[in-house]
């Protein structure tokens, strides 16, 4: 068992608290010292038990929530499409799904981000209806086996992986492990199924060493599908679609960016597959609905606002910060926490993106002193002036400054929302 960042901390604090008791007990007398710690021993071996007694009671649970989904797809029949990647996957469902889903075609996705084993049984057990002809399944993989168990009762035809990146670093420890992880969506589909991979991904051969099924590949020219001449304004996105059949279309979509439109593609490769003509899903692409707080842009008292705080990724970040440069706006101003769980990559990539802030923005506010300090230290070595910097204590105090150096015409991206249990004590 490895120990993640906060169950180190909780230990921590709890092996602390118990010191501090000690420590009062043994100043009251060595009596108070005997029964406290008694008394903590006690404790400790009750919940310990407790715990391994529930082990085993607690995997048959799981077995049977994964026996039932698997009973209810194969009582369905749809065709299984698999989702994974270590950024992208969410958008990428979501797009497939609205471009699978007809009144012919009904299609299931799991919610949200429901991409754990239970998580998947949850959705599967709960959503999946007997009209439903697709079911595009999210799958995530937090520790070594996980994928490999989602596929085991969702027995996916198709696939789609998105990306190998480095977030979960900590976990993984290497991102070659972590395309071992992404591969074993690929090992599960059958000789006769596809595989729809950017050809650009990184650790490809070992990505792709356990694959049986054709793969599909995109991106890049000659590639079964590719964009060109991508241009974005507050409207969405317009691009040329290239095709190695000859297919040449112009797309208007109201979503942004560069990895939004890599998303799409895999998405479209998928459908064309499974017979969708070219003219029905550039029909459907132009009203696609992205994921929240994904690069999602929207307008708030003539300020254009990113909302990307659900990416924590390197290479989404010099995206979104791609974008902010490239939406009209007199002012372009970045609120960030940096990244986490990059392991021994974190101190680099939280330098870089200061680098890579300090040659695109107005003004910088960062989230979190000591959290954020990397960033600082990013942004001064790429030489950005001091005065258009800002430190807030948390998320709302950073929005209070957001007027002071945000007016109309300004163009804001929100990059990455730590959660609670990465948030600076006040």
């Amino acid at each position: 068992m490895r120990w993640t960042a906060r169950a180190r901390r909780l230990a921590a604090t709890a092996g602390a608290f118990t010191l501090v008791v000690l420590f009062l007990a043994l100043w009251s007398g060595w009596p108070g010292a005997v029964v406290i710690g008694g008394i903590d021993l006690v404790i400790v071996a009750a919940l310990s038990a407790a715990v391994g007694m529930s082990v085993p009671n607690e995997r048959r649970r799981r077995r049977r929530y994964m026996r039932q989904a698997e009973l209810r797809i194969k009582a369905v029949g749809p065709m299984v499409i698999g989702v994974t990647g270590s950024y992208g996957k969410t958008t990428t469902k979501l797009f497939l799904r609205q471009l699978l889903d007809s009144t012919d075609t009904p299609c299931f996705a799991t919610p949200e981000s429901f991409n754990t084993t239970l998580g998947v049984c949850r959705a599967i057990n709960e959503g999946l209806r007997p009209e439903h002809r697709f079911a595009i399944v999210e799958m995530g993989a937090y520790r070594k086996g996980e994928i490999a168990e989602i596929c085991s009762f969702t027995h996916p035809t198709m696939g789609i992986v998105t990306a190998v990146g480095v977030m979960h670093l900590e976990r993984f420890r290497a991102r070659a492990r972590i395309a071992e992880a992404k591969s074993e969506l690929l090992a599960a589909l059958p000789e006769s199924g596809v595989a729809v991979l950017p050809s650009d991904i990184a650790e490809r051969e070992r990505l792709t060493a356990p694959l049986r099924a054709r793969p599909v590949w995109v991106g890049q020219p000659a590639d079964r599908w590719w964009a060109e001449q991508l241009s974005v304004s507050p409207a969405g996105s317009h691009l040329r679609l290239r095709g190695s059949a000859g297919e040449d279309l112009q797309l208007s979509v109201p979503v942004h960016g560069e990895p939004i439109v890599a998303d799409l593609l895999c998405a479209w490769a998928i459908a064309v597959e499974l017979g969708i003509s070219s003219a029905t899903l550039a029909e459907r692409a132009a009203g696609l609905v992205g994921a929240p707080h994904r690069l999602q842009v929207s307008q708030a008292g003539g300020i254009t606002i990113i909302d990307d705080a659900y990416n924590s990724n390197p290479d989404g970040a010099a995206a979104a910060l791609r974008l902010l440069a490239s939406l009209p706006g007199h002012r372009r101003v970045l609120v960030t926490p940096g990244f986490i769980e990059l392991g021994p990559l974190q101190e680099q990539s939280m330098r870089e993106l200061g680098r890579q802030a300090a040659a695109v923005c107005t003004h910088v506010i960062l989230v979190g002193k000591r959290q954020s300090a990397s960033v600082a230290a990013g942004l001064r070595e790429g030489g950005y002036p001091s005065s258009q910097l800002t430190v807030a204590a948390d998320l709302e105090e950073a929005q209070r400054w957001l007027p002071q150096v945000a007016g109309a015409g300004s163009v804001v991206l929100f990059e990455n929302d730590l959660p609670d249990s990465f948030l600076e004590p006040g």
